[in-house]
């Protein structure tokens, strides 16, 4: 498709010649005459002419279709046109129609890992609103160098997605080979389960966001001395297997399901009052408590235990600080810290900020520095802590 100038300044695509249907019933002559509905009667012959409607709709000529019918490849053509939409925008177009440079958006889809062809009419309309989407987050005033590596964590992660959701419908798939009535139903299960993981996505990105738009305002507020209903001081934890992504990148996405579902019924079975397990988050668990002693013992005993249960290594990292309780989440900078701890944290350990260790009963616990760490989003390293328990006389 070529733009033309309107008056005004804008562009728009050029108009393209429509090609005249063909009547139904001298379509299905010409399907007989070419032999493609040959020894095929009742509900077969019916799917069979369904599968050759949706081809001659994309465009598939009938040579076309006759070469795929003889050589058992009319199932894999059928998804190949089905699941690959067609382009009809070059890269030079995209940039045009989304205000960008071609070198920008080049950049941007490399870094979300869409393909950047150098030629030819490749993408489609919902390629021009991937590359609006860097003009917009730029008119939001947003960090250039923050852009695109969000992006590329995004471009990184979703292949993982697709693969989680491929499994779904992968003995369709293998069903496919020879009966192209399989791959048509199938072909339209993907489009749903796409639409269904877009809603998905968008709904937890938006909540997640808004959870940590939140956190930071509470954090604020208790900078600044302001009251917020609810809010406490407390522990909050955070406990996640290291090497999950790895794992990830290497198994299939059922056995990532279930070394994080043995998690989750680790810290279920473990976890009791004054502590509390507020949610699972991928290869991660969340805790919190009001009591700092209950909360590391909590900690240091899920690490053993994912030990013992031959998960991989589990640490945790822990602060204290002024939360505030919403819809069974908490909010605030130490679930904000939390977070950011056990990213530095070793394998097998329980590491604490100062904030927290003041809390806990020495007595109890002993402690050791863990050196100065410089946390993602804090402006200043931080010294850290591992503690463990003392041993009983």
């Amino acid at each position: 498709m070529r733009l033309v100038p309107r008056p005004g300044g804008l562009v728009s695509p050029a108009p393209r010649l429509l090609r005249r249907p063909v009547p139904h019933r001298v379509q299905i002559e010409n399907f007989e005459r070419a032999g493609l509905l040959e020894g095929l009667s009742g509900s077969d012959r019916a799917a069979r002419i369904g599968v050759l409607d949706t081809l001659v709709a994309e465009n598939v000529t009938i040579d076309e279709l006759r070469a795929a019918t003889q050589g058992n490849r009319l199932a894999h053509l059928l998804l190949e046109h089905a699941l690959s939409p067609k382009g009809t925008y070059s890269i030079e177009e995209i940039s045009q129609l989304a205000g960008l440079t071609v070198e920008d958006a080049r950049r941007w889809f490399r870094a979300i890992g869409r393909g950047a062809s150098e030629d030819g009419a490749y993408y489609n309309d919902g390629d021009v609103s991937l590359a609006r989407g860097l003009k917009q987050y730029r008119d939001l005033g947003l960090d250039e160098g923050g852009m695109f590596a969000a992006a590329r964590v995004m471009g990184r992660n979703i292949w993982t997605l697709a693969d989680a959701a491929e499994a779904l419908l992968q003995d369709r798939l293998a069903a496919a080979g020879d009966h192209p009535e399989v791959a048509l139903q199938y072909a339209v299960e993907v489009r749903r389960i796409a639409d269904f993981q877009a809603q998905i996505l968008a709904h937890i990105l938006a909540t997640s966001l808004r959870e940590q738009l939140r956190s930071d305002a509470v954090g604020i507020a208790g900078d600044s001395n302001l009251h917020i209903r609810g809010s406490q001081q407390i522990g909050v934890c955070f406990a996640d297997l290291v090497g999950f992504t790895l794992l990830g990148e290497q198994g299939a996405a059922d056995d990532l399901s279930r070394v994080a579902e043995r998690l989750d019924r680790l810290a279920t079975d473990l976890v009791v009052s004054p502590v509390r397990l507020v949610k699972t988050i991928g290869d991660a668990v969340m805790l919190v408590s009001w009591d700092a002693s209950a909360l590391a013992g909590a900690a240091l005993d899920l690490v053993d235990a994912a030990r013992l249960e031959g998960l991989p290594p589990l640490r945790a990292g822990i602060d204290w600080g002024t939360a505030v309780p919403s819809a069974g989440d908490w909010f605030g900078r130490p679930v904000n810290m939390a977070s950011r701890v056990v990213a530095v944290a070793p394998a097998h350990e329980v590491v604490v900020t100062g904030e927290f260790y003041d809390e806990l009963d020495t007595d109890d616990f002993w402690c050791e520095p863990a050196g100065s760490h410089r946390l993602k989003g804090i402006d200043s390293p931080r010294e850290l802590f591992a503690i463990g328990r003392r041993s009983v006389a």
